[in-house]
């Protein structure tokens, strides 16, 4: 990538920026976060956020602005994460035990596909994509909203229906 003149006070402001921040943002999310690679995510989706922002405007108190903006985004993603958790919690045909593989595992492994399987052809058309895009092919949800042109709401409100259906189907069984 190649630079002009005209993009170096940008660059050399970016940077100080990132070096006046960084630490307190990082030392900010990890006391909030539990993994530390969601604290690596945190300072850099914060960091992109600020500079995809189309305004220009000055900012009287830039200290409070940033830890605004960084308690935000932990408000969104803790919001976003009880919806899925609660549209993925524990569903058991996700989880595997260390189990031994037996003909008799083996032989219920198949008889649970074919359960799940058929759960999933109850579903709605579209319903079932989201889920299969989501849960298989390990699509995020702003990914799946944009690619089939729904709103990210939808997008969770399919997931937990889907959750719920097999859920409901997979006990059943």
């Amino acid at each position: 990538m190649t630079s002009s003149a005209a993009d170096e006070p940008t660059q050399s402001a970016r940077a100080a920026f990132v070096a006046r921040y960084q630490g307190p943002l990082r030392s900010f999310f990890a006391k909030r976060v539990n993994r530390q690679e969601d604290v690596d995510d945190l300072v850099q989706e914060l960091f992109g956020r600020l500079w995809s922002s189309d305004s220009n405007k000055t900012i009287e108190n830039p200290d409070g602005y940033i830890f605004q903006a960084a308690n935000n985004l932990l408000k969104e993603r803790y919001r976003k994460q009880g919806t899925r958790a609660a549209a993925m919690a524990d569903l058991p045909f996700f989880h595997f035990d260390n189990e031994d593989i037996t003909p008799e595992r083996i032989l219920q492994g198949r008889e649970e596909l074919r359960l799940l399987e058929q759960a999933l052809n109850e579903l709605p058309p579209r319903t079932r994509t989201v889920f299969l895009l989501h849960r298989f092919e390990g699509f995020k949800y702003r990914e799946i909203a944009e690619r089939i042109g729904v709103s990210v709401s939808s997008v969770e409100k399919h997931i937990a229906a889907a959750a719920r259906h097999l859920s409901v189907r997979m006990d059943r069984s």
